[in-house]
């Protein structure tokens, strides 16, 4: 069971609605690492970090409900239109009392345990409203952090057309946040990176 023991306000969005195209057309989120599911890694990493959680998912919609969290599909008018799809759908449905939210993609098994706190922390100090985890490899989109004011903006630019999520943070006001670790952000997304990733682990109890 996912003991959720971060701050009442602060929630986080796993992104496992993906096609896993690098990863031969499966669900990636639903891909055995040491004998549990990558989505199951990330969110137990997650969790202590957070007040809530919910899961972007568009398969395997049962596997993800028996983790006991809301499972959330892209809604129809976004089907197919990539990470900002979830954010999009996510906007009408977060619970009034989270003001900030965490995404976090499902192939990441091993996110810093302290990933939340520090962006939640970069985003009171600066004033923008969304803080961009920067390792020596780059930006990591994926696992931002927002003020939930900012998903009303995701709709209109998905209907102008647009798609990239680099795109939509280059319209926002974002603090980029350093992390020294790039291997914490590592993501399992081709078979090749999940089986190194194993190596090393001890399978799970």
């Amino acid at each position: 069971m996912l003991q959720l023991t971060g701050p009442a306000t602060l929630g986080g969005l796993l992104l496992a609605g993906g096609e896993g195209r690098r990863m031969g057309g499966v669900d990636k989120g639903q891909q055995l690492l040491c004998g549990q599911p990558l989505a199951v890694h990330v969110l137990t990493r997650l969790a202590p970090q957070l007040g809530w959680l919910a899961i972007s998912a568009n398969r395997s919609l049962d596997a993800y409900r028996t983790l006991g969290l809301p499972v959330w599909p892209d809604d129809a008018a976004w089907q197919g239109m990539g990470p900002l799809a979830a954010l999009a759908t996510a906007a009408a449905l977060l619970p009034p009392t989270i003001t900030q939210l965490q995404l976090v993609p499902c192939d990441t098994p091993d996110l810093p345990a302290t990933l939340s706190v520090t962006l939640a922390a970069a985003l009171a100090a600066s004033g923008a409203d969304i803080a961009l985890p920067r390792t020596p490899q780059g930006p990591q989109p994926a696992c931002l952090l927002l003020r939930v004011g900012v998903l009303a903006s995701v709709a209109p630019y998905l209907l102008g057309g647009q798609r990239s999520i680099r795109g939509w943070l280059a319209t926002q006001r974002v603090v980029e946040v350093p992390f020294a670790d790039a291997t914490a952000f590592a993501n399992a997304n081709d078979p090749a990176t999940l089986a190194a990733l194993a190596a090393g682990r001890a399978p799970a109890a």
